[in-house]
């Protein structure tokens, strides 16, 4: 295909999805090395693409008014290709306001999803999310190959993230990242289990644990563990979390954005799936990272674990216990392909 002279992709939200398009603009620029790629987002994920060396410029809004504005920009731009990787009402919008554009968009797979939702036993799955976006390409003549996104980080950042390592005397200390929010309730591992995991782990000494929450989250900070070795790490901005995140070794999340984000910066997770689910196409995208994930007969009851469990217990998480999770932690440690 000739080369496009400006492209622009759309993806609003969320901070996992904005992640697993990265790819994408690094496809592009393989393809494309002399057009201009230009990125639409929410301005909170704004960060997730700013640094990216393929991006010319990046398009940003927040409220409805801010959208308004920010297509109305759009539309003089003079975009030769659309790559619409939200596919919804506002996506659509500006593909009418860029009407000289040629559009192509992912396909959401919402109805396969939905039965792989309500028809748990059947054990269905779709292709990961990161292949979804990078499907559109196809149509370009982009052979699609399937790679983990990466995050770009600002000096800013990682000065920032080497300062935050100094002054907790980090940097002599094998560091984990602890992440035990999520958007929704439901998928968080219990807070128990995430205290007894970190008291476990706090007793070797050359260990230090971060500990990622924000304001808004219903746990004691520090988990309620009174240890110099235990860091708070709280209310950060993306690219600031992103940096400390690429400093450690690991880090054990629930299925959430910061799962992805540490993925993005390389490093392996342990990733705890309970009401959701790795078939639905959102598992850890980098090699090393390990996978808990029951697959109990009601698994997943829901696509982003908004719905409360309907069972007399949380079978997806009942056996998924701090010491198994430690046995994760231990085998990727001492796997020297995840030495950073």
């Amino acid at each position: 295909m000739k080369s496009p002279r400006k492209i622009l992709v759309f993806r609003q939200s969320s901070l996992g999805d904005v992640i697993l398009t990265l790819p994408v603009l690094q496809r592009l620029r393989e393809a494309f090395p002399g057009c201009l790629i230009d990125y639409a987002t929410k301005t909170h994920y704004r960060p997730i693409v700013e640094n990216h060396p393929a991006i010319g410029r990046v398009f940003s809004f927040g409220t409805g008014s801010e959208f308004k504005a920010m297509v109305r920009e759009l539309a003089s731009n003079g975009y030769s290709l659309f790559i619409d990787l939200q596919s919804n009402f506002r996506s659509h919008y500006i593909s009418l306001r860029i009407s000289k554009a040629r559009s192509i968009r992912y396909k959401k797979r919402r109805l396969a999803r939905e039965l792989i939702v309500r028809r748990p036993v059947k054990k269905r799955a779709v292709e990961h999310t990161v292949e979804t976006y990078l499907a559109p390409l196809r149509k370009l003549g982009i052979e699609v190959k399937i790679c983990p996104p990466v995050l770009y980080l600002s000096s800013e950042a990682e000065g920032f993230a080497e300062e935050y390592f100094r002054r907790n005397s980090l940097d002599d200390k094998t560091a984990i990242a602890l992440c035990p929010g999520a958007r929704h309730k439901e998928k968080m591992w219990s807070m128990d289990n995430y205290k007894e995991l970190t008291s476990t782990l706090l007793k070797n000494p050359e260990i230090a644990v971060i500990v990622f929450y924000t304001s808004s989250d219903e746990f004691p900070p520090n988990l309620g563990i009174d240890n110099p070795r235990l860091i708070e790490a709280k209310d950060f901005e993306l690219l600031p979390a992103a940096a400390i995140l690429s400093r450690c070794r690991l880090a054990v999340t629930n299925d959430s954005g910061l799962m992805h984000l540490a993925n993005s910066v390389g490093a392996p997770v342990v990733a705890i799936f309970g009401p959701t689910n790795p078939r639905l196409g959102f598992a850890p995208t980098l090699p090393g990272s390990r996978i808990l994930c029951d697959d109990v007969s009601c698994s997943p009851c829901s696509l982003h674990g908004e719905r409360k469990c309907y069972q007399p217990r949380k079978y997806c998480f009942e056996r998924i216990t701090p010491n198994r999770v430690l046995g994760e932690v231990e085998a990727i440690l001492s796997d020297k392909r995840n030495i950073l």
